[in-house]
């Protein structure tokens, strides 16, 4: 669709309003055209059945030309210019991250990588016999995909946008993203996940062998982009238990948390306390990141396969993570917390895998 003069590929479900509605405007979605639609014609329909019975309105003259004003359109043109600065803005910031790598294709978007995925479906004709419904459902879908993934570039290089297929005005993409807690165990597992789950839709959504080939291609370089961003990332939470380790370690003596006025709240969190620092100074050697990425990508292909119950799969998952993240620590605090710290990943895990698997 074009907005400020610029072609900008926003999703096949905007590219098919914008060429029903001319001009730059983002469009609402049909369901909210026709609930606006249905609404009027019921409200119609009661002023007729009413006959003399109904309560007059009027609107005044002042109302009126208030409506019609110059001063109403004026604020109408700023916002819609306001909304162009919006996305001609991120799309800038955009090609310059591309630079990064100009081969890889996920940089051109990646605070919103599922563009990368239907702009590819898009330009092949996947859409075209789909109904309107159908593309904002397979959008929305490729959207929760890649949400894990959008999140980290969204906080790292402050890109990306809130859309998706049938996006309202003053609604949010659900799909979920914690910024703080998610940590970089969990994401590691949520890119398996993902790179998986977007295997799995090829298999079941794309009928066309070539594309299908095209789409696993594609999914492969989503793999290799994200897992160079992850390499060496830390969540906030990961800092400050990395941080609560070299206190309780003695690396910094002097510092206030051994100060006798401290003594009471050490007692009353140090069981809080003594999990974040022995989570804070666990490491792992290149080899045990491997094997641990081998583990979960064979999980994953167990819950593609329907090898194991859905619920005994997901424990599997928990505790496959929870045993990394907390070097086995058969301590219970410690494993629950690191289970707490991963509950929006594994929701957004599960939430995108019942979809596909129409649970």
């Amino acid at each position: 669709m074009t907005i400020g003069g610029c072609n900008l590929f926003m999703g096949a479900y905007a590219e098919r309003m914008a060429g029903r509605t001319p001009g730059s405007r983002l469009p609402i979605s049909e369901d909210r055209e026709k609930e606006i639609t249905n609404q009027v014609t019921e409200a119609w329909k009661q002023i007729k059945s009413s006959g003399n019975k109904q309560d007059s309105v009027s609107i005044s003259e002042e109302g009126k030309a208030f409506l019609c004003s110059d001063a109403v359109k004026d604020n109408m043109q700023k916002s819609s210019a306001l909304v162009e600065k919006m996305y001609m803005d991120n799309a800038k910031l955009q090609e310059k991250l591309q630079q990064t790598d100009p081969d890889d294709p996920f940089w051109s978007n990646t605070g919103n990588q599922w563009l990368v995925f239907s702009g590819r479906l898009h330009s092949n004709g996947f859409y075209d016999a789909m109904s309107d419904e159908e593309v904002i459902a397979v959008e929305t879908l490729l959207d929760k995909l890649t949400c894990g993934m959008d999140g980290v570039s969204s906080s790292l290089y402050h890109t990306g946008l809130n859309i998706y297929a049938g996006n309202e005005p003053g609604k949010i993409n659900t799909s979920g993203f914690d910024l703080f807690n998610e940590t970089s165990g969990a994401l590691t597992m949520d890119l398996e996940s993902s790179a998986a789950a977007l295997k799995y839709f090829g298999e079941t959504h794309i009928a066309d062998e070539a594309l299908r080939d095209e789409f696993n291609g594609l999914v492969d370089k989503y793999y290799s982009h994200n897992a160079e961003i992850l390499k060496g990332y830390q969540s906030p939470a990961e800092k400050m238990q990395k941080a609560i380790s070299n206190i309780h370690s003695g690396k910094y003596p002097d510092s206030a948390v051994f100060n006798k006025s401290s003594q009471n709240a050490i007692e009353q969190y140090s069981e809080r306390l003594n999990a974040h620092s022995h989570l804070g100074g666990v490491s792992h050697a290149t080899e045990e990141e491997n094997q641990y990425k081998k583990d979960i990508s064979i999980l994953f292909e167990q819950l593609k396969q329907g090898a194991s119950g859905w619920d005994d799969m997901w424990k599997k998952l928990e505790n496959a993570l929870v045993d990394y993240t907390s070097d086995n620590s058969d301590s219970e605090s410690i494993r629950q917390a690191v289970s707490e710290q991963a509950d929006v990943t594994f929701d957004r895990m599960k939430g995108y895998w019942s979809l596909l698997m129409n649970r």
